[in-house]
């Protein structure tokens, strides 16, 4: 992941991007957010998942239109600080134990200091960035506290696109 949280090429070249389905990148996004939502422990009406994930140019990917990357944004809100924490140590717990790569998980470099946790499956391209936004904080405009989760993949050339 760069310091921006956009996905990172392969190497700085966009000859090596992998070339995958588009249906199968959205489907494998899919799949990683429901059982990241489901590690939550919240209930159903906790969960705000209601876009699906979009395919977006690359941002690494310079000038190359054939590079994408796709990005699930949902969020989780309606409960209390101490339930939003707690359900970020499990989802932390969670990326753990299925082998996700912890970058960070603790207070940012932001004004408010914000809990965030970041985290990489190198193997699957996959990241993931949830963003705990406390409106008890003095230095956030918030009125309501939330967990705003992102999870996306390298940059991709869609193999269906090429043939």
């Amino acid at each position: 992941m760069n310091s921006d949280n956009s996905p990172a090429r392969v190497d700085g070249s966009a000859d090596a991007a992998t070339e995958r389905s588009h249906s199968d990148v959205v489907r494998e996004v899919t799949e990683v957010s429901r059982a990241l939502a489901r590690a939550t422990g919240l209930d159903e009406g906790s969960l705000q998942m209601d876009n699906s994930p979009r395919r977006t140019r690359c941002p690494a990917g310079g000038n190359d239109p054939d590079l994408y990357t796709v990005r699930h944004v949902w969020s989780i809100g309606g409960v209390s600080e101490q339930d939003l924490e707690a359900a970020l140590d499990r989802v932390h717990d969670h990326a753990r134990e299925e082998g996700w790569s912890v970058l960070m998980y603790g207070p940012n470099s932001s004004p408010a200091e914000a809990l965030e946790l970041r985290a990489e499956r190198p193997g699957r391209g996959l990241f993931l960035d949830a963003l705990f936004l406390d409106a008890r904080n003095e230095s956030n405009s918030r009125t309501e506290s939330g967990v705003a989760v992102t999870v996306f993949t390298i940059c991709y050339r869609d193999a269906v696109e090429r043939s």
